[in-house]
């Protein structure tokens, strides 16, 4: 082989491996991509509290099942139980387990509901939605709170709920005193508010980690630092809406 064959034969290896190597690489770089880990129900920690002696609130027991059933974390307290729930939120969230928070409460477990909202407010742990069935005193809503729904027939015992000095969630005051198949005593065991409830812990959820990964895309990338518009509700809220304005148009 002469002189120059012997050089184009190198330079052909050369070039070969080289495009090999290059192309291995690219490929193994689109063979793992990033992906976010998805969310799992049990991530969402529902808490309930029940109102006067235990008695008169066992539709949260229902309800409690209901969100269980569904892959959600749903526990039951009595209404002096809630220093006990704020407590355990607290510690998980200092040991980094920063679970979705909902307290949902009914009558005396409506109020104690506001008590560990405020308690988890002096230590800045957010909590996403707190549901209230005929709160009898209700506190303004601390701004720790993303998320508010307050059920209530102003018979005697359910008020309105007010929003709290820099509170700048979402609140939702749905009347229900026109609806005469609903009490004080049996307005938390209605299955159409249950399934409220549940849809709207669904469509908090969507929304809210779907703001932490914009939220986390935005930290990674500064270029790209918008403000995310936030005029329109998702489409799971509107859903959400839809149902609570066809339960009463009174609400908000």
């Amino acid at each position: 082989m002469s002189q120059w064959g012997k050089f184009f034969a190198i330079s052909l290896v050369c070039v070969t491996a080289c495009f090999g190597a290059a192309g291995h690489i690219v490929s193994s770089a689109h063979a793992k991509p990033v992906k976010s880990a998805a969310p799992s129900p049990s991530e969402v920690q529902v808490d309930l509290l029940r109102g006067l002696a235990d008695i008169f609130s066992r539709g949260m027991d229902t309800l409690a099942g209901k969100l269980n059933h569904m892959g959600y974390s749903a526990q039951v307290y009595s209404t002096h139980g809630w220093q006990s729930v704020a407590q355990r939120i607290a510690q998980k969230y200092s040991r980094g387990h920063k679970d979705i928070v909902v307290v949902i409460g009914h009558s005396l477990g409506a109020n104690a509901a506001f008590d560990v909202a405020n308690a988890l407010d002096r230590q800045n742990i957010p909590v996403e939605l707190i549901v209230t069935f005929d709160a009898t005193s209700p506190q303004p809503v601390p701004k720790n709170v993303l998320h508010f729904v307050n059920f209530y027939q102003e018979n005697g015992f359910g008020k309105r709920v007010s929003p709290g000095p820099g509170f700048q969630g979402e609140l939702s005051n749905i009347d229900l005193t026109s609806d005469m198949g609903l009490s004080h005593t049996t307005i938390e065991k209605s299955p159409r508010l249950h399934a409220i409830v549940m849809q709207k812990i669904a469509d908090v959820v969507k929304k809210d980690l779907a703001k932490r990964m914009a939220a986390g895309k935005t930290k990674s990338n500064p270029r790209k630092n918008k403000p995310v518009a936030d005029e329109e509700p998702p489409a799971g809220d509107r859903s959400t809406t839809a149902v609570m304005a066809a339960t009463s148009t009174q609400g908000n």
